[in-house]
């Protein structure tokens, strides 16, 4: 496989002040780990900061261009060709690059010249340097028409002291910033749409995920927790180092507390479990906050009395990416990063589990809390933690 020099471009991080060196030495850890594991640890991979840019020169194909796509905070990358500074070299360039366009695409219905000066190693104005190279290119290609506002083709000049960069190519990236350059957050991961698009929204800012869900065994069966384990795996593309999966057995923990409190009640006083089991989970990881996918009013256990009540027992923040959103704008997202058509089997999960017909939609702190007298809230939170599985997929 041919060896390629890829041009990263990033956005967030330009402006990061004193600290934007920080945060380009995380992203280039960041390119190296994970197309290291995807196209293997001996696979040639050569990554250089230049100033505004990442230079990297690896195998080129669909895998690394997926692979590239995925890693938060490259706003957009082309495959280039590097030619000399002089105008003669930059033209022979920008010839080559639109014979091989026109050799894979056939004749473009229109283009136009994009010169970017990052050093000015050449007296022409980048206006100039357009309206020069776009003069010579109708020269040699007389077929070919100017369009400045949407042309099918692009030729890309980024003009650098020594070696200039062309291209044909920009492909969009996912933007945001490099994972690690925040805390890790732990994610309670149903089989829904929300929660899974919730935990990639909260990586692009930064954050390393782990993930914990809540297990209905012995009421649920495996292609619940099938589901859960085909969803990490879409995940973990995301960061560079997969994060584990937290399993808690929860079906026999809700069976006890369904035998003895009030049905209305039943599913705020599962998640206030699920939430007070998060939180013992994230203080073992050093997670420094919990995410969740809800969104107020989307179901019942959603209003904000309801929100309200449940997240009064963690001791640490509980992030809702999508409290605002409904669910169409969460669908698209899904089908986006790729969780849509997992999320959308079938499969039952925890949450549905002796739940009642019409649930508490505003709940009083003082109301459930006299519930939770009821049945033994630490013994229940004991059992769950000891039958804990970790796994990374």
């Amino acid at each position: 496989m041919k060896t390629q020099s890829i041009l990263l471009r990033y956005h967030e991080i330009a402006i990061k002040g004193d600290n934007r060196n920080w945060f380009e030495k995380c992203l280039v850890q960041n390119i190296k780990k994970t197309l290291q594991r995807t196209l293997g640890q001996n696979a040639p991979i050569d990554l250089q900061r230049i100033y505004g840019r990442i230079l990297l020169n690896t195998e080129w194909n669909s895998l690394t261009s997926e692979c590239l796509q995925k890693i938060f905070g490259i706003s957009n990358f082309s495959p280039i060709q590097k030619v000399q500074t002089n105008l003669d070299s930059i033209l022979l360039g920008i010839l080559n690059e639109s014979q091989t366009y026109i050799t894979e695409n056939g004749y473009p219905q229109s283009f136009r010249i994009k010169t970017r000066r990052s050093e000015k190693a050449l007296e022409k104005t980048s206006a100039e340097l357009n309206q020069y190279f776009g003069s010579e290119i109708l020269k040699n290609f007389p077929a070919f028409k100017v369009d400045l506002k949407n042309p099918e083709l692009t030729l890309g000049i980024e003009i650098r002291r020594k070696e200039s960069f062309i291209w044909s190519q920009k492909i969009l990236g996912s933007g945001g910033l490099p994972v690690g350059t925040q805390s890790p957050v732990l994610a309670l991961l149903s089989g829904g749409l929300d929660s899974p698009v919730a935990a990639i929204q909260i990586m692009k800012r930064g954050s390393p995920t782990s993930y914990i869900h809540f297990y209905g065994t012995p009421f649920v069966g495996k292609e619940s927790l099938q589901k859960i384990e085909n969803l990490v795996r879409v995940l973990n593309r995301y960061q560079p180092s997969p994060q584990p999966l937290y399993i808690i057995p929860f079906g026999s923990i809700q069976e006890k507390i369904a035998q003895v409190t009030q049905p209305k009640f039943r599913t705020i006083l599962y998640r206030r479990m699920m939430i007070r089991i998060s939180n013992e989970i994230a203080l073992k990881i050093k997670a420094k906050a919990l995410l969740t996918g809800e969104s107020v009013g989307q179901v019942a256990s959603q209003t904000i009395e309801n929100i309200s009540t449940i997240e009064s027992v963690s001791q640490i923040p509980i992030f809702r990416p999508f409290v605002a959103s409904n669910k169409d704008e969460i669908i698209t997202k899904a089908k986006i990063w790729g969780t849509y058509c997992i999320s959308i089997q079938p499969a039952l999960d925890c949450c549905t589990l002796f739940a009642d017909h019409h649930p508490a939609l505003h709940s009083e702190l003082n109301q459930v809390q006299a519930q939770e007298k009821l049945f033994s809230v630490q013994e229940l939170m004991k059992t769950a933690l000891q039958s804990a599985e970790m796994m990374i997929l």
